[in-house]
């Protein structure tokens, strides 16, 4: 009888330990990745993504340069944006109250399907009389499509005098 009873004490331990460890297993996960101080207690580093920021190419015309009509705007793409159809994008010049300028498409200067640097230019001819200050900004070509499909838009300004 005590055997029996030592028997059925163990069979009911070997269930609890088997339903508490199934219990436990069953559970929906939490989030696995590692906290900071989990990371610290393996002797790694917990590296954040740094934010995505922008490259951009360089111009013949850096901030508060004075510009005069007609003036030709060269582009170094510098890799960072890429030609589509032999294109990078366009240039618009608005005036300090918001008005258009000029426009202008920035064409391929020679071979622009090659790996890194690709110089890319247009000419702007603008009436700037009694104007005094105003930006260009110069816009990527992201390609067509929705989605994945095309790249992303890209702009940026640079202030200029006249």
């Amino acid at each position: 009888m005590k055997n029996l009873n030592l028997n059925y004490i163990v069979l009911i331990c070997i269930a609890h330990i088997s339903l508490h460890s199934c219990k436990n297993n069953s559970t929906p996960q939490e989030n696995k990745t590692p906290t900071p101080q989990q990371i610290d207690k393996e002797n790694t580093t917990l590296t954040e993504e740094e934010p995505k920021q922008p490259k951009y190419p360089t111009l013949n015309i850096k901030p508060n340069d004075r510009i005069n009509s007609p003036i030709k705007i060269k582009v170094n793409s510098e890799g960072v944006w890429y030609a589509n159809e032999g294109e990078l994008g366009w240039i618009e010049l608005i005036d300090d109250k918001g008005n258009e300028l000029a426009k202008g498409i920035l064409s391929a200067d020679g071979d622009w399907m090659k790996s890194g640097p690709v110089m890319f230019s247009t000419t702007l001819t603008f009436d700037s009389k009694n104007i005094k200050t105003g930006k260009l900004i110069v816009h990527n070509d992201p390609g067509e499509g929705d989605g994945d499909e095309a790249g992303e838009s890209i702009s940026f300004e640079i202030p200029i005098i006249f």
